[in-house]
């Protein structure tokens, strides 16, 4: 069987949705296949048969500075999905009993809405906020450079920290949960490049950039069927289970892909946005950058329990310091009425969770209710009602030192194959919103046509 579309696109996640949107927006006729039963990639949901509730295969939280993100979901029309909070709010609470929240104005302009806010961040002592002055002063100076300073990918998150007086405390209950969440790996592990770009994006572009959104829907309706709507009703197909098993090259020149099931996908390009493991297994053509086959992926681990009795004092999500926890969210608020389940339903986040991949679902479970036990009182007197398990090996790329230099820039990589994902080098770490620009990127290097 052959088919031929303008464009091919690799894989069915925020990369390879948002690249397929905007090009059949601009009236290209695209073929999306994606390898799984369902679309979504790495950033999917499930209804859960014993709760009939929602649950992503793994929590994401957005950022205001997510615009490419929201200028998707826009486009598909899913903009009124994702809730953007009126402010930057984060509520800590730690197994030493104390409780904290970071709560930055909207009306001052970026970074003096996070210096006033941390002025009231108690977890801080004086000595500790007096020492964020050396760490204002290095983002101010490379606020304006297109890449994060090439010294940065030699060096661990806790390496650059340190080396800029941040104390061990302001580490361990400010910059630590930050980086874990938006980098999903450990600091200690995790290269600076990607928390700089973090720290520069959210806290220094304006005052709008660090508030939080969330989906009030599972991410597969948040942006997956939406996406695939638009892109069929603009004469687009998608394809699920095509598993692919090779790129089709005549002349030079990337002109499909044939399928395990001896289908062969004729298409004027190709676009990439198979994760780096994956696309690593393919015969790629010779003289393509290869600095990026040995990467590697960080997992994350999910542990939805729903309780008989809200246990966050009202919070719709806490970041969790001393824990293997790290943040737990209230998803019985966030979803509000579409909630199915009667009990309180929070889904609780491990990142660069790799000592707990082998771990049983009840092993882990009772790490859960060791920690929240540890951080909110309340959860002593709660009920288990049910839990389940989500782990995801191969969640996001482990942004090691090293990683920043070896990723391939989105866009065109040889004569009819262009690279997308969210590992591609975007000037973010490997996020949602690195996998959408990427996407973008791509789509309007096609529009405009090939640089000769």
């Amino acid at each position: 069987m052959e088919s031929t579309f303008d464009i091919l696109i690799l894989g069915g996640g925020f990369a390879g949705l948002s690249c397929a949107a905007a090009l059949a927006e601009a009236g290209a006729k695209v073929l999306l296949a994606e390898k799984k039963s369902h679309l979504g990639g790495r950033a999917f949901s499930f209804r859960d048969p014993g709760s009939e509730d929602v649950l992503d295969n793994g929590q994401h939280l957005f950022l205001g500075c997510y615009r490419e993100t929201r200028r998707f979901l826009d486009r598909v029309g899913a903009a009124e999905r994702l809730t953007l909070l009126p402010k930057v709010r984060m509520a800590y609470a730690s197994v030493t009993g104390r409780k904290d929240v970071l709560s930055c104005p909207g009306f001052l302009p970026a970074p003096w809405h996070l210096k006033i806010g941390l002025l009231g961040f108690s977890g801080l002592s004086l000595s500790d906020k007096l020492g964020l002055s050396r760490l204002d002063v290095y983002m101010r100076r490379h606020l304006s450079d297109a890449e994060a300073p090439a010294e940065l990918d030699r060096m661990t998150v806790r390496q650059w920290l340190s080396s800029l007086g941040q104390s061990a405390r302001a580490q361990t209950v400010l910059w630590d949960p930050i980086a874990l969440g938006a980098l999903n790996d450990d600091p200690t592990v995790a290269g600076a490049a990607g928390f700089f770009q973090v720290l520069r994006e959210a806290f220094y572009r304006d005052a709008a950039s660090a508030r939080p959104a969330l989906a009030s829907v599972g991410l597969s309706e948040l942006y997956a069927l939406p996406a695939a709507r638009f892109i069929e009703s603009r004469g687009g197909r998608i394809m699920t289970l095509a598993k692919i098993s090779g790129l089709i090259e005549q002349n030079g020149r990337i002109c499909g892909a044939a399928t395990e099931d001896g289908q062969t996908l004729s298409a004027g390009a190709v676009v990439s946005t198979l994760p780096p493991w994956d696309l690593a297994r393919l015969k790629l053509p010779e003289g393509l950058s290869d600095g990026w086959k040995k990467f590697a992926a960080s997992p994350i681990v999910g542990i939805n329990l729903w309780l008989d009795r809200p246990v966050l004092g009202g919070e719709l999500f806490a970041g969790m310091i001393g824990t293997d926890i790290e943040w737990a969210f209230n998803k019985s608020l966030i979803f509000k009425e579409d909630a199915k389940s009667r009990g309180h339903y929070l889904s609780l986040v491990i990142s660069g969770a790799r000592k707990h991949l082998k771990r049983p679902p009840a092993e882990l479970e009772a790490i859960a209710a060791r920690d929240l036990s540890a951080c909110f009182p309340e959860f002593r007197k709660a009920k288990i009602l049910r839990s389940r398990v989500v782990k995801e090996p191969l969640a996001t790329l482990s942004p090691v030192p090293g990683t920043e230099t070896a990723r391939p820039a989105p866009g065109l990589a040889h004569p009819g194959l262009y690279l997308a994902g969210d590992w591609t080098r975007t000037g973010l770490p490997a996020t949602i919103e690195s996998a959408v620009v990427s996407g973008h990127r791509s789509a309007a290097q096609i529009v405009k046509g090939e640089p000769q």
